[in-house]
């Protein structure tokens, strides 16, 4: 027994000499294989983003984007996540499901990102939802509205409310305030606006108004007199328009206009872009809009807005409150990660115990299906400005 304790002995002491002569340590369980203990915190936290950079849809994917790099930027300035900087796989989702699919391929399977930030559009979500959901990789959205996402997966989250709750907001206000009895509503075969459709139309016949034309148009579309004449022999009150993106909506409503109809129109957060307001002022003028609200008179959100023109030319932000979104998500994740570890279902169950956390987005509470809770803005477009005309809390 003694002969075989001190053959263990002699194994072992060996065994040190030999890894302190080659200059080695150990290995340990907790370092990843390749990778020397402590590296790992070195090792830069790779983000997937996707987003709309080509096409119609960059007309909010770039003004996002550069809010996304701001917070890139300072975060890694500033000492990154507990020492490590950020990465970010840009791609480009192009407002389109088979785009966006392919470009969550790549990021899950290719890129091996646990993390994206993104999907502006709703259609991108949700054609990336799946694959992200089956492979546990957390999902961000700071401005996809569709009311499908609300059940897209446990990690699949966004900081822009459901369009369950702003179609509802639209019909209210388009009866109760507009005092509208009877709706037109032309809206883009698309995931987001085919979601605001269905939501405000139910509620609009709930309140005890009529739809009295549903004219739907498919992607590409440059020709909507044939809608038109069905909504100018309607005679509605209020004429609902839901394109994807400025450039259609902007074709929509100076074909209206061509058609002589002098209803009242209301729209949601697409047209309200502030350059394409500024740019488009006299064919908007009376436009009414309905986004997200986003409190810029806070302290956080002043050094935003400062930050943002400083980086970008003295550039104005052109959708608020999806920028502020994006913008804090990034710190968002460097504050779960931090907290919960670098780890997609860990910083996934952190998440669903946000309540009140605070940034340039405003106060940030996730509800049980990552859906958070928020306020919408009621906009008037005037003279080529946005004027803020109420504030609404969903009910």
């Amino acid at each position: 027994m003694k002969g075989l304790i001190w053959i263990i002995v002699t194994l072992l002491v060996v065994g040190g000499v030999w890894y302190l002569f080659m200059g080695l340590e150990p290995p340990t369980s907790e370092a990843p294989s390749g990778i020397t203990p402590g590296a790992q915190k070195t090792i830069p936290l790779k983000v997937g983003a996707m987003l709309p950079l080509t096409g119609d849809g960059a007309a909010y994917g770039l003004p996002i984007q550069k809010a996304g790099q701001l917070a890139v930027d300072e975060i890694n300035a500033s000492g990154g996540i507990g020492g490590r900087t950020f990465q970010v796989i840009w791609e480009d989702g192009q407002c389109d499901a088979k785009s966006a699919s392919a470009a969550t391929q790549k990021l899950v399977n290719v890129d091996k990102v646990k993390y994206i930030l993104g999907g502006v559009c709703s259609s991108e979500v949700l054609a990336g939802a799946p694959l992200a959901e089956s492979s546990e990789v957390l999902w961000i959205s700071p401005s996809a509205t569709s009311p499908d996402i609300t059940n897209a997966g446990d990690y699949i989250f966004r900081t822009a409310p459901s369009d369950a709750l702003a179609g509802k907001i639209a019909a209210q206000y388009a009866y109760n305030t507009m005092e509208a009895k009877t709706v037109a509503v032309v809206s883009e075969n698309k995931d987001y606006t085919q979601g605001l459709r269905k939501v405000f139309t139910e509620f609009f016949i709930g309140l005890g108004g009529k739809v009295t034309a549903d004219e739907v148009y498919n992607e590409g579309d440059t020709d909507f007199r044939t809608q038109f004449l069905k909504v100018k022999t309607a005679k509605p009150d209020v004429v609902y328009l839901l394109p994807q993106t400025p450039a259609s909506g902007l074709l929509l409503v100076k074909q209206l206009r061509d058609q002589k109809i002098t209803a009242k129109l209301l729209t949601a957060e697409v047209l309200p872009g502030r350059d394409v307001v500024k740019e488009n002022a006299k064919l908007l003028e009376g436009v009414v809009g309905i986004e997200p609200y986003f409190n810029a008179e806070t302290p956080e959100a002043q050094a935003f807005v400062a930050a943002y023109k400083t980086a970008n030319n003295n550039e104005e932000l052109a959708f608020p409150s999806f920028m502020a979104n994006y913008y804090s998500q990034f710190y968002l994740l460097k504050t779960a990660v931090e907290t919960a570890g670098d780890d997609s279902m860990k910083v996934k169950d952190w998440l669903y115990t946000v309540k009140d956390w605070k940034h340039v987005l405003g106060s940030l509470t996730f509800d049980s299906n990552g859906d958070p809770l928020a306020e919408y803005q009621i906009l008037e477009l005037r003279n080529g400005e946005v004027k803020p005309l109420e504030t609404v809390r969903p009910e």
